[in-house]
């Protein structure tokens, strides 16, 4: 690690890196970290569901999560562009586009979740 690196986190930021070798060294080290902290967590929350309309509260939550995600990748757009990068605005825009559509699984996913109501028949017509 370089000492501006090493500077750089000491004040809470990442560094940058150079190579496309060391960009996908980084990702695949964040993916292994993440996916260990995190995926017991998720199967220590989640094992207890059995209810569809216990499943509700999570899909809410990574719905919000997944927009919020949307409207960074919509931000990073807007920046990259006003920057001339536009290969890399079109780039991110396939990735806002994916994430509007987790966006909208979700949401579907969420509506699943509730019971069927019982319509009486007379309003069934």
């Amino acid at each position: 690690m370089s000492v501006s690196a090493f500077l750089a986190r000491l004040q809470g930021k990442r560094p940058a890196y150079d190579t496309t070798a060391e960009v996908m060294q980084l990702l695949d080290a964040q993916y292994r970290r993440i996916h260990d902290s995190r995926l017991p967590v998720h199967l220590q929350r989640t094992a207890h569901l059995e209810e569809a309309l216990a499943f509700q509260p999570g899909l809410v939550d990574a719905r919000a999560a997944a927009a919020d995600l949307a409207l960074y990748a919509e931000a990073l757009i807007t920046a990259a562009r006003s920057n001339g990068h536009g290969e890399l605005a079109e780039n991110l825009n396939d990735v806002a586009e994916s994430l509007h559509e987790a966006v909208s699984k979700l949401a579907e996913a969420a509506h699943a979740t509730v019971p069927i109501p019982q319509v009486p028949l007379v309003h069934a017509a």
